[in-house]
């Protein structure tokens, strides 16, 4: 038997407790996917190196429950913890089936002398779950901890930025990869697979998103169609590596670059440029979204904004930064910047780049080149 060790990457139980006590919440019960591989290493998201555990939640719920004192207790299907495998948990509740996992949580709440008690529960927490607990115990009151879990995950360890990183370079090799292989007469459909097998070939345990666009055709969903010549390709794609996503956007066009694409792209990479200059420590989300808007009237460009970007790390989009929010950008946080504008009706140019924010600066992990390739 070869015992298999399971670690989160850059769960902080001590920020973790000081957050818990600042909000009066004695307990909190985890079930999302992320958070409970965040606080445990238990491998039950979709990259995971077998995803079964994430295939199989409807059939063998999750959940990791953490108390005032530190205690970590992970309840799940027995089959993942046997043959010598460890989770970061002081204890572990097991179960057969859905029926005694249910079971299994009732009884254990029922244990934790959980009276009188404020219990943080994740907005997407099962409701069964909640009901568990109401049923069961006379809670001092349930409360949403999204924002305690959104601020801890912010802030990523130097493990967390190694993954980021690494993920970045498997999205950048990939890019060069189809830079080689796009011309006109592919389908977009054969060009979705080719980036998904590269990623994995590149390294990726998983993938994030493929959104590519041919000319003015909808990059959310897979439509089947050819690339035709004078059309500008957008591949915004995202692998994952062990949990840990990437965001990049670069682009190919099937001829000469109109001189009017050529000039408005490099206008949408300087500004940019410019935001992610400005995303230092102790700016806020807010502020850059000002800027952003300032810029595009300083370029005579209508406000095509919506945000001027993101946070990532256990999730493509993990905190959105626009001026609703107030976000202050903090030394560990790993964001995207992304600014777009229309070149004709229903294509967009812009760019997109992954900086670090650290103590004094902000770092870019991007490295692309950011010229439109001609194919």
């Amino acid at each position: 038997m070869i015992p298999a060790i399971f670690e989160p990457y850059g769960f902080n139980k001590s920020r973790l407790l000081a957050l818990m006590k600042e909000r009066n919440v004695d307990a909190i019960l985890l079930s999302t996917p992320e958070n409970v591989f965040y606080t445990t290493g238990y491998p039950c998201t979709p990259s995971a190196g077998n995803p079964i555990l994430y295939a199989l939640k409807n059939q063998f719920p999750l959940f990791c429950f953490i108390e005032a004192d530190g205690r970590v207790t992970l309840c799940v299907w027995i089959g993942a913890v046997l043959h010598g495998v460890q989770y970061a948990a002081d204890h572990i509740e097991m179960y057969i089936d859905k029926k005694g996992g249910i079971e299994t949580l009732k009884n254990f709440f029922v244990g934790r002398d959980l009276d009188g008690k404020t219990i943080g529960v994740e907005s997407g927490c099962p409701y069964f779950a909640v009901r568990l607990i109401e049923d069961n115990t006379t809670p001092g009151g349930l409360v949403v901890i999204d924002d305690i879990m959104q601020s801890l995950r912010l802030i990523k360890s130097p493990r967390e930025v190694e993954m980021i990183l690494q993920c970045t370079k498997i999205a950048e090799a990939t890019f060069s990869e189809l830079a080689g292989i796009i011309k006109p007469g592919i389908t977009r459909p054969d060009l979705i697979q080719e980036a998904k097998y590269r990623m994995i070939k590149n390294g990726a345990t998983g993938i994030g998103h493929v959104t590519i666009s041919f000319g003015t055709s909808n990059p959310e969903v897979s439509i089947e169609e050819k690339l035709e010549t004078d059309k500008l390709v957008a591949i915004d794609i995202g692998p994952v590596f062990n949990g840990y996503a990437a965001d990049i956007r670069r682009h190919v066009y099937t001829g000469a670059v109109p001189e009017r694409l050529a000039r408005l792209y490099s206008t949408m990479c300087g500004i940019v440029k410019e935001i992610g200059r400005l995303s230092v420590p102790g700016t806020t989300a807010k502020e850059l979204h000002e800027r952003a808007l300032k810029l595009y009237e300083e370029n005579d460009l209508p406000p095509y904004i919506i945000n001027v970007g993101h946070s990532i790390g256990l999730q493509t989009e993990e905190v959105w930064l626009y001026n609703g929010t107030d976000l202050t950008l903090k030394p560990g946080m790993v964001i995207n910047i992304e600014l777009y504008t229309s070149y004709d009706e229903g294509v967009e140019i812009g760019d997109e780049e992954t900086y670090l924010i650290t103590e004094n600066e902000t770092m870019q992990l991007t490295s692309l080149p950011l010229d439109i390739i001609t194919v």
